[in-house]
């Protein structure tokens, strides 16, 4: 097949998807940031970071004994909102093919004395089948900018299964057995909080390749549990590991679309987070529209036996005129740092591990008060030139380093394996995940915090 033909079928398979603690080195034209304080968040948070430390230093060294506690000891809920709040939630998704319409999840504070009832899973069956088709894609075809090093477990995995429907029959049969089922502890369509003001600030975030709305789930709701409407869209244009619309009646799967790492990689990329970018700016208008009290059609209330979804309880409760802001991991980081120079009611950006690759050769302006949050690992000087070039007018441009944490640690995924096997898959670093998640959502809330009118 000639570079055109390969060109032509990559953008066919495009079209076919309807439309924290130790500082950074940076270049000299950005000056780092103080070392991350301990005392970023609320003194629970402090205490659950040690009691969570506590308990894994108490661990039997049995190998197996993380197993057992996956399956019996630990409960199978993600960690509780720590913040004043319990957290509600709706999923929204607007009528239309998918580059002309949306799919969010909304987080919201919903009073403290709200039952989690019925939590949502953080994935089920056809998800888990979704992530692990999408880790096989990466394990073939590693995307350009990634910095691999610590999946290197998962690359000895594909030389032992050899093929591809062999890494994927290995990883499906293994999940089972040695995974943990997740729930979610927020409530849908529980009440919303009274706000003061001018309404709660609002948050709208951007999730990584191979993730979805729900994927990055922790960061969501501790924020919402602090007083904040956090909005997380989910992206489908193929680079999610799987997503679907609404034609009519009809569910429409879009799956992970595989980008071969060869001379069209830049072209399909690109056209990817600029699809991306327009996703997070719709967004931004429905969350307008909703905030004014205009109705809304909900598609997915059509298939829905639940409580449907009251979108008027939302009317004029975001501060959307003084405390919008964006943040993103990784494919996301880039996203929201591309979508901040698009919208001029955007206040600030936090962009965590940002994957700059798809922005390489396209004009655009950090304009924003911004904060770049790399695990240490992760750090490449390629993502920096790009981000460099783009803030070269911009005085406000902080970089951080967490240390002991790998680029999976802001995701959910780590805590859906015992603890002995996250090395192995290159989700753990020399920090356990629970512990890094407290100290990434001590970030997150600190950089809002300060930042709130």
């Amino acid at each position: 097949m000639g570079e055109q033909d390969k060109i032509s079928t990559l953008e066919e398979e495009m079209n076919q998807i309807p439309h924290t603690q130790a500082m950074m080195v940076t270049p000299n034209t950005k000056q780092a940031s103080e070392k991350t304080s301990n005392n970023l968040f609320t003194e629970e948070c402090d205490e659950t970071a040690e009691s969570i430390q506590e308990q894994l230093s108490r661990q039997c060294t049995w190998p197996w004994s993380d197993f057992f506690d996956s399956k019996v000891a630990f409960q199978t809920s993600l960690p509780a909102p720590l913040g004043p709040f319990q957290v509600g939630y709706l999923d929204l998704m607007t009528p239309g093919l998918p580059q002309d319409s949306s799919l969010l999840r909304i987080y919201y504070p919903a009073p403290s004395n709200t039952s989690i009832t019925s939590p949502p899973l953080w994935a089920d069956k056809e998800c888990r089948a979704g992530m692990l088709r999408f880790i096989q894609s990466a394990a073939w075809d590693w995307p350009t900018w990634v910095n691999n090093s610590e999946f290197n477990p998962l690359f000895a995995a594909k030389k032992i299964l050899l093929s591809p429907a062999g890494f994927l029959t290995g990883f499906s049969l293994g999940w089972p057995l040695i995974g943990t089922v997740r729930t979610i502890p927020i409530a849908r369509a529980a009440p919303l909080a009274p706000h003061v003001g001018s309404g709660w600030p609002v948050v709208v975030f951007s999730h990584g390749m191979g993730c979805n709305r729900f994927n990055m789930s922790q960061l969501c709701y501790q924020l919402a549990s602090q007083g904040v409407m956090v909005v997380a869209v989910e992206h489908r244009e193929g680079s999610g590991f799987g997503t679907f619309y609404m034609n009519g009646d009809t569910v429409e799967n879009i799956p992970h679309l595989q980008v071969p790492v060869d001379e069209n990689e830049y072209r399909v990329r690109n056209k990817q987070i600029n699809h991306r970018c327009e996703e997070v700016l719709r967004a931004i208008d429905l969350l307008v529209k909703i905030n004014a009290g205009e109705a809304i059609t909900n598609v997915i209330d059509k298939n829905n036996n639940a409580v449907k979804s009251d979108l008027t309880i939302l009317k004029s409760s975001m501060d959307l005129t003084n405390n919008l802001y964006l943040a993103g991991h990784s494919f996301g980081g880039s996203t929201v740092l591309l979508a901040s120079s698009l919208n001029t009611k955007v206040k600030a950006v936090f962009a965590m591990d940002p994957w700059m690759y798809p922005l390489a050769e396209q004009k655009f302006e950090i304009a924003k008060p911004t904060l770049i949050v790399n695990t240490d690992i992760f750090v490449n000087p390629n993502n920096l030139k790009v981000i460099n070039e783009a803030s070269k007018n911009n005085s406000d441009v902080t970089f951080e380093v967490l240390e002991g944490g790998v680029h999976l640690s802001p995701t959910d995924l780590p805590m859906a394996f015992p603890t002995v096997l996250r090395k192995v898959l290159g989700m753990k670093g020399t920090v356990d995940a629970e512990v890094t998640m407290v100290e990434i959502n001590k970030i997150v809330w600190q950089w809002l915090k300060n930042l709130i009118s």
